[in-house]
C-alpha cells in the first residue's frame, strides 16, 4: 500500500509487494550511527557499518528503494573509476547469498548525430588495454546486433559487451535484509525532520516517530542532504527524470540500451516489458518533485517505434517520475560533511549510483572508523562544495 499523495510504485518496486520492510512500531532510543535514506547509498552504507560491528540505524520516510534507486531502468555499466568495479558488488551478493538479477547482458548506446558517433569512436581509441573492451559499430552492424532495422538518422553505436543489468529495488532489498542479519535496525515511514547537536557528545535525530540519539549522521538522501547541511546548498540540486514500462513484448532487446551518453535509455525486463527514460529534452516544466511530464511521456512513447522502424505497438502499463541528485562538478559527495562534527554525506551520484553504489558505502564506512573526513575518494571530498576549505582538513 502506499500513503495518499505517494504515487504508485515502480515495476520494480510492485514486484516486492508486500513491502518486506514495514514501519516498525517504535524506534530505539539510539544508535552509534543514524543513516538517513532508505536508497542504495543508506543501505550500503548501513551494510558496511553494521558489518564493522556499529550500530547503525537506517531510517526512511517512506519505502526502501522508492527514489532514485527504485526509479531507474537498471542498467549497471562500469566506467574505468576503481569505485565502479563490480568485485565488491559480486562478493557480496556471494557471501549474502540474494539475487538482485545482476546479469550481464551488453550494453548498446546508438549515437544520433555525427558528432556523438566521432565522440564514440574517439572514446574506443583511447580505451586502457587493461579495461573492458569497448567497439565501434556503424549503423548495419548495430542493426546486426540487434536483429531489428535501426533508423537512418543513427550514425553508429558504442557496444560495451560487459555491460550489466540489475533489478534494483531487489538489489537496494537484498542488501538491506543482509545490514540486518549483521544487527542493523531499519525506521521505514520515518521522517527525519532535523538534526541537532547536544550538550554532551551526542547528536539528536528528530523524526515524525521521536527522538534517538547518535554518535555519527550519514546523510543518504539525495539531494536533501542541503537541507540538514546548508554549506552544501547550492553545490548539489534535485534534477527530475522520467519513466514509462509497457505490458510484456516478444524478445526485443538482450542488450541495455541508450542514446548518445543517456538522453535515452532503455532495457527489456525478464518478463518482458520494455522499462525506458529519459527524454529530458521534451519537457515544459521546471517542477522536481515525482510528478509525470506529459510532453516527456509522450516523447518516451513515440521514441521506440520511431528508432526502430516497424516496431510492434505496445501498451503501457507503468508510468513514473524519480528525483536525482546532481552536484554542480557532476562528482559525488562521499565524506565529512563540511564544518560539522560526526556528520557524513554519500549522495550527488546524479544518476550514475548503481555502479559505485556498494563500494562507495564501504569506502565511507572505512573513513568513519578511521576519521579521515575526505572519504573513500579525495576527487568526492565535500569540502570542495565550501570555496577556500579544499585541502584545509
Amino acid at each position: 500500500m502506499t500513503n495518499p499523495g505517494e504515487g504508485p510504485p515502480t515495476s520494480w518496486l510492485a514486484a516486492s509487494d508486500p513491502d518486506p520492510f514495514p514501519a516498525p512500531d517504535a524506534l530505539p532510543p539510539g544508535a552509534d550511527v543514524v543513516v538517513v535514506g532508505g536508497g542504495l547509498m543508506g543501505v550500503s552504507a548501513a551494510y558496511w557499518i553494521a558489518r564493522r560491528g556499529g550500530s547503525v540505524l537506517l531510517l526512511e520516510a517512506r519505502r526502501l528503494a522508492w527514489g532514485a534507486s527504485g526509479r531507474n531502468a537498471g542498467i549497471h555499466l562500469a566506467g574505468l573509476q576503481a569505485m565502479e568495479d563490480d568485485t565488491v558488488l559480486r562478493k557480496v551478493i556471494a557471501e549474502e547469498g540474494f539475487d538482485p538479477g545482476y546479469r550481464r547482458t551488453g550494453h548498446l548506446a546508438l549515437a544520433a548525430s555525427p558528432e556523438v558517433w566521432e565522440q564514440f569512436r574517439a572514446e574506443v581509441a583511447r580505451r586502457p588495454a587493461t579495461a573492458s573492451p569497448l567497439h565501434a559499430l556503424d549503423r548495419a552492424a548495430c542493426a546486426g546486433l540487434l536483429r531489428m532495422p535501426v533508423a537512418g538518422h543513427f550514425a553508429g553505436g558504442r557496444w560495451m559487451p560487459d555491460g550489466h543489468v540489475v533489478q534494483p529495488a531487489r538489489l537496494v532489498h537484498g542488501l538491506a535484509a543482509a545490514a540486518r542479519r549483521h544487527g542493523a535496525r531499519i525506521g521505514t515511514r520515518t521522517r527525519v525532520l532535523r538534526v541537532v547537536a547536544g550538550h554532551d557528545a551526542a547528536l539528536r535525530v528528530r523524526t515524525t516517530r521521536g527522538t534517538v540519539r547518535a554518535a555519527q549522521v550519514v546523510y543518504a538522501c539525495h539531494a536533501e542532504v542541503a537541507r540538514f547541511c546548508p554549506t552544501l546548498a547550492g553545490f548539489i540540486r534535485p534534477v527530475r527524470g522520467q519513466v514509462l514500462a509497457t505490458a510484456p513484448l516478444p524478445p526485443l532487446f538482450a542488450p541495455g540500451m541508450a542514446v548518445d551518453f543517456g538522453s535515452v535509455y532503455w532495457r527489456q525486463a525478464p518478463d518482458g516489458s520494455i522499462v525506458i527514460g529519459g527524454c529530458r529534452a521534451a519537457s515544459t516544466s521546471d517542477d522536481v518533485d515525482e510528478r509525470l511530464d506529459p510532453p516527456v511521456q509522450r516523447a518516451l512513447e513515440t521514441f521506440l517505434p520511431t528508432a526502430f522502424p516497424g516496431f510492434p505497438r505496445f501498451e503501457v502499463r507503468r508510468r513514473w517520475a524519480g528525483v536525482m541528485d546532481q552536484t554542480a562538478d557532476g562528482r559525488p559527495l562521499i565524506g565529512a560533511v563540511p564544518w560539522a562534527q560526526r556528520q557524513w554525506v554519500i549522495a550527488g551520484f546524479g544518476g550514475h549510483g548503481l555502479p559505485p553504489g556498494i563500494a562507495a558505502g564501504a569506502g565511507l564506512a572505512e573513513a568513519m572508523d578511521t576519521g579521515r573526513r575526505s572519504g573513500p575518494v579525495p576527487a568526492c571530498d565535500p569540502a570542495r562544495a565550501v570555496p577556500g576549505m579544499e585541502g584545509q582538513r
